[in-house]
């Protein structure tokens, strides 16, 4: 069977502009050729490895297509891991990365699917096409396509010609950025060629193993490993040190492939000081890292470990040029391009209409403040992941930063900590004065949970601590709660395990109060998220007609918000009436899909409920930028009433994605916050 080289990408350092270019998602998988030729396959990655046999399903899936057309193909795409049938990110596809024995081969088919997004087409029968033009080869690869079998193991990759879309999409759901083609191009067999363009907007390249660190205190294994990469001379280049990332499992996978590298002498031209005892190998081992930027010394700044690269030579691996560079932890959900109209290839490179270029805003700024606590959190994760936080002058001890939460994309208590710290400037006004209600999981989204309202005996001073009482109501029992508004306040809440922060509705010493009313749209089990739009919309219609105004967030799981911004001393009970006039409206106007049914056996099938009692005191839903405990790490996001539509995806707004976003949109809440509703108003309406 014939091999042939792939084409390689240069980086791009901005959006191309021109008719000639096409664009497309970069997946985030392997690189592979396909060779298919009288029912023999070879799925062969770039360092000219045979993944067949870890991949049995693509495999099959190119025979059959091979078999359809009944002659000889060579395709050029990427093998990505899949979560609902779409291509997911890269840490779901390191399980399957290695592993030989074909048992466990089979049972991951199974559990981690995987699927082969084809996106070029070299041969066909006898006939090379590396020569034709990209448009002749893409409307040949659609060609055939359109005679194969649906299959969920072999796709079709999506492309678009607005790059600007295309780019506004790889921000909005957290790609790793935005492949640029030429379409008059032919394929440069072997070659890196500036007519494909590898347009990122997160920081990430391969780095290769040069030596570990001992660990610390509980953790196992590894303390950091310490990568770098070749320079033009071929000396091996220090870059860094990183051991956030990990799973317990991926740890030990790391150890064992090490330690039967080690050496004794550095690998390293430089070598570099490490904080731990440090141990050597031979640089073989090459992985794939995610950071924010490298420093003036030529060091990467808050590094993450991705996973391991088996598909690219140790001496490949370069220290990349700069992209877009805007830095976003990847999602673990769907990469297709929602919202970016797919083209035709005899559409390619046809003029388009300009766009006018709109003004951004000014970006809201994190404090250095909050900037050198994330940078104490890379630090304490990076060393055993436990020491003490210097916040405002005060210490707070926090513990296990490095455990993972959320095992399918690896995130870890640390990283929680890192977003609130990113978003502190927009979450603690929002909470300040609230008590908080902890739902907390000391072992990940996937441990036993337990709610827990009063504080802490033992909570250290630096947290905030209030006696809640209501006076006008004997019914509330006097309590010590932890009650939001500073930082470390905010921080030991996570240190406790709880993901998200839940605030009630109403500000001490008045929680008799509220200050806002919650219209909360939860799903039924048979009600899609679309649904939940669609009703959604019909309270805003309602809203608009008895004159209020409403903010609608994501509920960071598959539920909307809407938040009425009240004025001030509305009874609690002034909240909850409101919300249920609005939310009995609804329920009237779209029954088949509304309901106020408490009992959930009496709704209809497929309804969602539209839930006004969460306005009663006490009563909380996670609040405004609080992560939720779901498969992703996921946050509830406020929205512009525009957002709210079919292509609206709730786990596209993630702890890696929002920080971005606010910078972006602004702090919409407070926006909106500030400009309450007269509650004597709408009752007269009513």
């Amino acid at each position: 069977m014939t091999t042939i080289s792939p084409t390689l990408a240069s980086v791009g350092r901005e959006l191309p502009t021109g008719d000639d270019w096409v664009f497309e998602p970069k997946y985030d998988g392997i690189r592979i050729l396909a060779f298919a030729d009288r029912g023999r396959v070879a799925l062969i990655s770039r360092n000219g490895i045979d993944k067949a046999k870890q991949f049995p399903e693509v495999a099959e899936a190119v025979e059959a297509l091979r078999a359809t057309v009944k002659h000889a193909l060579v395709l050029d795409g990427e093998i990505v891991a899949t979560h609902a049938g779409d291509p997911a990110r890269f840490q779901r596809l390191q399980s399957r990365m290695q592993v030989g024995d074909p048992d466990a081969i089979e049972s991951l088919r199974r559990s981690t699917p995987a699927a082969f997004m084809v996106f070029d087409l070299l041969l066909e029968g006898n006939e090379s096409l590396v020569h034709e033009p990209w448009r002749e080869r893409r409307e040949r690869l659609e060609a055939l396509f359109r005679h194969a079998g649906r299959s969920k193991a072999i796709q079709l990759g999506d492309v678009g010609q607005d790059g600007r879309a295309m780019l506004r999409s790889a921000q909005r759901h957290g790609w790793e950025g935005v492949m640029a083609k030429r379409a008059g191009a032919k394929y440069s067999v072997g070659k890196r060629t500036h007519d494909w363009l590898k347009l990122k907007i997160e920081r990430r390249q391969e780095f290769v193993v040069g030596g570990w660190t001992e660990p610390r205190k509980s953790r196992k294994d590894i303390g950091a490993i310490l990568v770098g990469y070749y320079n033009e001379k071929g000396d091996f280049v220090y870059a860094g040190h990183t051991g956030t990332g990990f799973t317990r499992a991926s740890l030990a996978d790391m150890y064992k492939r090490l330690s039967k590298l080690e050496r004794a002498k550095p690998p390293f031209t430089v070598v570099p000081r490490t904080n731990e005892p440090a141990h050597w190998t031979r640089p073989s081992v090459v992985v794939e890292i995610k950071f924010n930027e490298w420093t003036s010394d030529g060091h990467l700044r808050q590094p993450v470990f991705v996973g391991i690269r088996d598909d690219k030579a140790p001496r490949e691996v370069v220290r990349e040029p700069e992209s877009l560079g805007r830095s976003s932890r990847p999602r673990s959900g769907r990469v297709r391009a929602k919202g970016v109209r797919r083209v035709a290839a005899s559409e390619a490179g046809r003029p388009t209409r300009r766009r006018k270029r709109v003004a951004q805003r000014t970006p809201a700024r994190t404090t250095q403040r909050n900037q050198n606590l994330v940078k104490q959190l890379d630090d304490i994760e990076d060393n055993g992941g436990a020491g003490d936080l210097v916040i405002d002058g005060g210490r707070l001890s926090v513990t296990s930063l490095d455990k993972v939460f959320f095992p399918e994309t690896g995130h870890t208590k640390g990283d929680i900590m890192r977003f609130y710290a990113k978003v502190a400037f927009a979450l603690l006004p929002a909470i300040a004065d609230r008590p908080l209600v902890m739902k907390r999981f000391p072992n990940g989204v996937r441990g036993h949970a337990f709610y827990q309202q009063k504080a802490p005996e033992t909570a250290p001073p630096p947290v905030r601590i209030e006696r809640v009482t209501d006076k006008a109501d004997k019914g509330l029992t006097p309590a010590d709660r932890i009650v939001g508004g500073d930082l470390a306040t905010l921080l030991y809440v996570v240190q406790l395990g709880a993901i998200s922060i839940d605030p009630w509705n109403s500000r001490v010493p008045d929680v008799q109060f509220a200050d806002y009313s919650i219209i909360d749209l939860d799903p039924g089990a048979k009600a899609p998220f679309s649904r939940v739009v669609e009703v959604a919309l019909v309270v805003k219609d309602v809203l608009d007609e008895l004159g209020l105004r409403a903010i609608p967030k994501t509920s960071g799981a598959q539920g909307l918000h809407i938040v009425l911004p009240l004025g001030p001393r509305v009874p609690n009970d002034g909240a909850r009436m409101l919300a249920e006039i609005v939310a009995r409206r609804v329920a009237d106007r779209a029954p088949r899909i509304a309901t106020v049914e408490r009992t959930v056996k009496l709704r209809p099938s497929g309804a969602v409920y539209v839930d006004y009692l969460q306005n009663i005191r006490g009563k909380t839903v996670a609040g405004v930028y609080s992560v939720r405990a779901q498969r992703v790490p996921s946050v509830s996001t406020p929205l512009t009433w525009r957002e709210v539509n079919s292509k609206l995806e709730p786990e596209s707004f993630t702890i890696d994605t929002v920080p971005q976003r606010l910078q972006r949109v602004g702090d919409l809440w407070a926006k909106e916050m500030r400009r309450p509703n007269s509650l004597e108003r709408a009752l007269s309406r009513v």
